[in-house]
């Protein structure tokens, strides 16, 4: 039985468990994840299986005692998500319509298969023995609608010129809560990440942060809601979701920036409208995802009952 032990430095703070691991004990980020999963890890008491962004302070101390030779695997991924639909295929581009309650790329913070690796073991049972799938964008978990993945290196490279130049049109509808005014709106700001909480939040004009741009249009208003057409020209994390919190509209069912709604289970959003230049041929490519069933209820039903969000 080897121990190692690992201090934790104040240049780490914040830093997952996981990580901690991979960068000072040398495991893989698989092999980090099955030594907590097998319970080798303790920091003041054994860390519970799945912990693994659990975030380290300075100061802390943990020790890992594993057998020398035994290989540590992760338990295997939960299937929660509810699938996802391919919308086009060719040699170097992938379109999908992902449904809610699915990861877009895979994350240490979550214990769940993500699409990608669901879309490649797809690829596998199909023959291909060496699949490539390069992320070019993010979803959020909860929200549903149209993801673009690249299939070569050469639309890769291409894809992300046009995403680097903001010319890729991405349109989402969005329910929001209270009467959005005006009509049509552009919201604007620096966006940074809270280490601890890992929420978004928007800091003062400056050096600090990523710009992040929203212009939104309003589609219907309702008693005490707005339904949103929103487009972006950055795709920063979390983007429309705080842009709006802040503005005092927090989208409906928004857990994280807002609050639980009885109507829906997930946050109200849905990428709609994907437009982009093939990377390969050249030729303009426009995809078009419908509002869930899920979305089309909530509106129906805060068009009859007002106040109900």
């Amino acid at each position: 039985m080897k121990t190692l032990t690992i201090d934790v430095r104040a240049d780490e703070q914040g830093r997952t468990l996981q990580a901690l691991l991979h960068e000072r004990g040398g495991f893989s980020h698989a092999e980090a994840r099955g030594l907590i999963d097998a319970g080798a890890v303790r920091g003041r008491s054994p860390i519970p299986p799945g912990q693994y962004a659990r975030r380290v302070r300075p100061g802390e101390r943990y020790v890992v005692r594993h057998e020398e030779g035994r290989r540590y695997r992760p338990r295997p991924p939960s299937r929660p998500g509810r699938g996802f639909r391919i919308v086009h295929q060719d040699r170097h581009l992938l379109v999908i319509d992902k449904e809610p309650d699915l990861l877009s790329v895979p994350t240490s913070l979550r214990r769940e298969e993500s699409l990608v690796e669901r879309l490649l073991e797809a690829e596998r049972r199909r023959g291909v023995r060496h699949p490539a799938l390069y992320a070019v964008h993010r979803l959020d978990r909860d929200t549903s609608g149209l993801i673009l993945y690249a299939r070569s290196r050469q639309a890769l490279d291409g894809l992300q010129r046009q995403f680097a130049a903001r010319e890729v049109e991405r349109i989402y509808v969005a329910v929001a809560a209270g009467v959005v005014a005006p009509a049509r709106g552009r919201l604007t700001s620096r966006l940074v990440e809270d280490p601890r909480s890992l929420k978004m939040r928007s800091v003062p004009q400056g050096d600090a942060g990523k710009e992040a741009i929203t212009e939104y249009e309003v589609s219907e208003r309702l008693a005490d809601a707005t339904v949103l057409s929103v487009r972006i020209a950055t795709g920063r994390k979390n983007q429309i979701r705080v842009h709006l919190a802040e503005a005092g509209h927090p989208l409906v069912g928004d857990r994280r920036y807002g609050r639980r709604s009885p109507l829906i289970g997930r946050t109200a959003l849905h990428a709609r409208s994907l437009a982009f230049v093939h990377p390969v041929s050249g030729r303009p490519a426009r995809f078009e995802s419908p509002l869930p069933g899920d979305l089309k209820r909530l509106i129906r039903q805060l068009r009859v009952r007002p106040g109900a969000r």
